[in-house]
Parts: C-alpha cells; sequence; structure tokens
C-alpha cells in the first residue's frame, strides 16, 4: 500500500510539474506575441495581456468549485487527467492565433477547463494516509514550483530557436505526455461517501455548506491571504527594483530576482517537506507568516538592489514553505470523499487571490510601495497570530 501511494504520488508530481512548466512557457514573451497578433503598441499589448489574465481568473473562479464538485461524485483521477488534457487543447489554440482576441479565448478556456493545481492537490490528498499528507503535498508543489521557475527560461530559449508558435507548439504537448502518464502510473480513486458524509437514512450530506466550518473556513482564509498578498509583491518587485537601480538595468535585477525567488521557493518547499511532521502545522503557519511579515518589514529600509533581492528570496522560501501546510490545514478539515470539492473552493478562492493581488499592487503604487509592503508586514504578522488564537491543529 505504501510503495503504491509512493508511486502515485511521484506521477502526480511529474504531471503537475510539467504541466505547471508548460503554462510558463510564455511568460517572457506573451506581450511580445500580442505585438506580432497585431497590438498597437506596448501599452495595447499589455491591456490584451490584462483582459487575458482577467477573463482567465474569473473563469478559474466559475470552474474551479463546480469541477471540485464533480471530482467527489466521479473520481479525483479522471479530473486530474480532464485538466491536463484541456491545458494542451487550450494551449494549442493560442499557437495557431491570428488576433489578440484569440489569446483571451484561449486563456479563457484554460480557466474553464483545465486547473491542474487543485486537482493534483486533490488527488494526492486521497491517494496517501492522512498521516503523509504534508510530506506528499510538499513533493507535489515542491515539482509545481521548479516547473513554474524552469517554464519561463526553457520558453524563451526556444522562442528564439523555433519561434513564438514553435515554443506554444512545444509547451502544449507536455500536459498531455504528462496525462499519458499519470493514465498509466496512478491507481483509480474511490468516491464513496465516508461515514462522517452520510446523515440519517443513509442519505449523502453533500452541500458546499455542510463543508464550510470554522475550521475549514480559516485554512481557506490563510489560503486567500498568503496567495493574494504574495502575488502583490511579486507585481510590485520590479517597479520597486527598477526605482533602487534606474530602468536601464532594472530588467535584469527583476531577471536575477524571480529566478533565486523560484529557487528559494523550492527550497522552501523542500525544507517543509523534510522538518514539518504531523502536529507542527500550526507551529509552520505561524512562523511562516510572521517570518513573511518581518520580511515585508525590511523591503521599505533597503536602499539596494541586494538586499532587495535577497529579502524577496527569503520571503519566496517561506511563502513556498506555506503552500503544502495550507494544503493539508485544507485537507484535514474535508472528508475524504469531499476533498474535491474542498480543493475546488480553494482554487475559486486562488483565482480571487489572484485578481485582488495585482488591484492592491497598483493602488499602493498610486500612494506609497513602502506604505504598502509596511502594511503587508503587519497584515502578516497579524495572520500569524490569527492562526495562533483561532486555527486548530488537526489530528492526522
Amino acid at each position: 500500500m505504501e510503495a503504491r501511494a509512493t508511486r502515485a504520488v511521484f506521477a502526480i508530481a511529474v504531471g503537475s510539474g510539467l504541466a505547471s512548466l508548460s503554462m510558463n512557457f510564455w511568460i517572457p514573451f506573451v506581450p511580445l506575441y500580442m505585438k506580432q497578433l497585431g497590438a498597437t503598441s506596448d501599452a495595447n499589448a499589455l491591456f490584451w495581456v490584462g483582459v487575458a489574465a482577467g477573463a482567465q481568473g474569473v473563469a478559474r473562479l466559475v470552474a474551479g468549485p463546480v469541477w471540485g464538485i464533480l471530482s467527489d461524485r466521479y473520481g479525483r483521477k479522471s479530473m486530474f487527467l480532464r485538466a491536463l488534457y484541456s491545458g494542451s487543447f487550450t494551449m494549442a489554440i493560442a499557437a495557431f492565433a491570428t488576433q489578440p482576441w484569440h489569446i483571451v479565448a484561449a486563456f479563457t478556456m484554460q480557466g474553464l477547463f483545465s486547473g491542474f493545481n487543485p486537482a493534483a492537490t486533490a488527488l494526492t490528498s486521497v491517494s496517501v494516509p492522512d498521516r503523509r499528507l504534508n510530506s506528499s503535498l510538499s513533493v507535489v508543489t515542491g515539482a509545481q514550483f521548479l516547473g513554474s521557475t524552469l517554464g519561463p527560461a526553457i520558453g524563451a530559449v526556444l522562442a528564439v530557436a523555433v519561434g513564438y508558435r514553435g515554443a506554444i507548439i512545444g509547451g502544449a504537448m507536455l500536459p498531455a505526455i504528462a496525462g499519458v502518464y499519470a493514465t498509466i502510473a496512478v491507481p483509480r480513486d474511490t468516491t464513496g461517501a465516508s461515514p462522517e458524509t452520510v446523515g440519517e437514512g443513509g442519505s449523502r450530506s453533500g452541500s458546499i455548506r455542510s463543508l464550510l466550518t470554522l475550521q475549514f473556513s480559516l485554512a481557506l482564509a490563510v489560503w486567500f491571504f498568503s496567495l493574494a498578498f504574495g502575488q502583490l509583491l511579486r507585481i510590485a518587485a520590479p517597479i520597486a527594483l527598477e526605482r533602487i537601480v534606474g530602468p536601464a538595468q532594472a530588467t535584469a535585477a527583476s531577471g536575477v530576482a524571480f529566478t533565486l525567488a523560484g529557487l528559494a521557493g523550492v527550497g522552501g518547499v523542500v525544507v517543509a517537506q523534510r522538518l514539518v511532521r504531523p502536529g507542527r502545522l500550526q507551529y509552520t503557519l505561524i512562523v511562516t507568516s510572521v517570518g513573511v511579515g518581518l520580511g515585508h518589514l525590511v523591503l521599505p529600509l533597503v536602499a539596494n538592489a541586494t538586499t532587495f533581492i535577497a529579502a524577496f528570496a527569503v520571503i519566496a522560501m517561506l511563502q513556498a514553505a506555506m503552500v503544502p501546510a495550507t494544503n493539508t490545514l485544507i485537507a484535514a478539515n474535508a472528508p475524504r470523499d469531499r476533498r474535491g470539492t474542498a480543493f475546488g473552493l480553494a482554487s475559486g478562492m486562488q483565482a480571487v487571490a489572484f485578481m485582488v493581488g495585482p488591484i492592491t499592487a497598483a493602488g499602493f503604487a498610486v500612494v506609497s510601495l513602502n506604505l504598502g509592503f509596511a502594511v503587508l508586514g503587519v497584515l502578516f504578522v497579524a495572520l500569524g497570530v490569527m492562526i495562533r488564537v483561532g486555527v486548530r491543529e488537526p489530528d492526522l
């Protein structure tokens, strides 16, 4: 049984890692591709990128909970495979685009039909014993971080070698390859109701309201907060670096910052996988939240790019360590047969977070980025206090 679970986790990690790699292929050249398709200026290209990202977020917000409910009825494995194959299809659409609005359509369809992260997390959570939740989710999350770190670099190299369309086609093949491997390697999961979700007379209590206990809601709140304001820092960092080093060096400094942050994120997940054990989830989330808060409080005091990048990387490492711990908290506060729905709700919260983060970053940029970093620092420390007071350590 243990060996079977280990093989399943490895296959899910490979699948979601390859999918994450492919979905990040085009980050370095999406605005340039928009101009190739007919965007009239840099501003117009960024406008279309913003429309595409917003449409994807709204679609994911609507579709995430629905796919989660269906996964509990028809199997988490089937939903994971659906996400992988759909990812290949929607990315391939972008390769044959001829106008900017075609990219918007591809992103929208990706939001509606793909979404492999929550599917991978839900499948992992029912493929291993609860005592292995954090370590297994750390492996899958680490693969996703590694994919998102390497994706832009590989995509940029492919774009130079075979052009934008060739790079997108190459990226589109990866989720389908991962889907074939997952079809063979991941066992089919069961979908029967657990005793805690069966009511009187044998009826199944399957409403979303029954899932929204206080502890589950707190876990979702931690998930939303960490993602939304983690996204805010990612959006604001290039602007903050430009103000420190000047426009001429801002691109290079941002590249170094995001590369180191990606590697630090993988390191944070590895550390969490090694050190965090059942009984330490609350402690892990308190330490990482307070650490992230203190890191943000350092940013307004920074006067050179090296220190800023170092603080940015440390924050990324701590936030990455929060991800598997928070996913474990979400899974532990949902019955096994409702975890697809649970992570579908988490996917919806993620979509909202990815819209709130950039909007908040834009607001702070108008007033003061340093003020924004200080406010975030205080809020993350407050989050740690809330976790200490409100979150109960799950029994795994």
